[in-house]
């Protein structure tokens, strides 16, 4: 070998020189720097993980959040019919008092309106019985006394029916 221009020990002495720097390179920066890349792989792939759970979670959070505005539009809507419905029946029940109130109201009017006829209907008899004694008093003087005219002009208004 030394014709070729190369020494054995020393050749040998470059490869245990070559092979120990390759060893300790290996050891000492290839395996950190794998390590490292291996490290930032998995915070990455973590990154990605963790980026799809919250987009998971804002799309369920956003579906909750379209149920619950539909949930409440429903619950406004039954709320509106109730509140409509119950402004219909307090309507009916206002119109049902009201209509009881003025039939009582006339029946009442009617009520006063026939005693105060029937009042007015025994004055004039009245006045009606004391006219006939006047006149009968003055066209028969002494023929019956007052007490016998009553019963005379109360038997003829009783079977004519009295005054219409």
């Amino acid at each position: 070998m030394d014709k070729i221009g190369l020494n054995v020990a020393s050749f040998v002495w470059q490869l245990v020189a070559f092979g120990l720097l390759v060893f300790l390179l290996w050891k000492f920066l290839y395996q950190p720097i794998l390590a490292m890349l291996e490290e930032r792989r998995r915070r990455i792939e973590q990154g990605m993980k963790d980026a799809q759970m919250a987009a998971e979670k804002a799309a369920a959070a956003q579906a909750e959040f379209e149920r619950q505005v539909a949930e409440s539009k429903k619950e406004g809507q039954v709320i509106l019919a109730q509140a409509n419905e119950m402004s219909a029946k307090l309507r009916e029940d206002i119109l049902a008092v009201a209509r009881e109130e003025s039939r009582q109201m006339i029946e009442k009017a009617k009520a006063e309106i026939q005693a105060e006829r029937k009042q007015a209907m025994a004055d004039l008899e009245r006045q009606v019985a004391d006219l006939a004694i006047t006149v009968s008093q003055t066209v028969i003087p002494a023929s019956l006394d007052e007490a016998a005219q009553r019963r005379l002009i109360g038997d003829f208004l009783s079977k004519t029916g009295g005054l219409k």
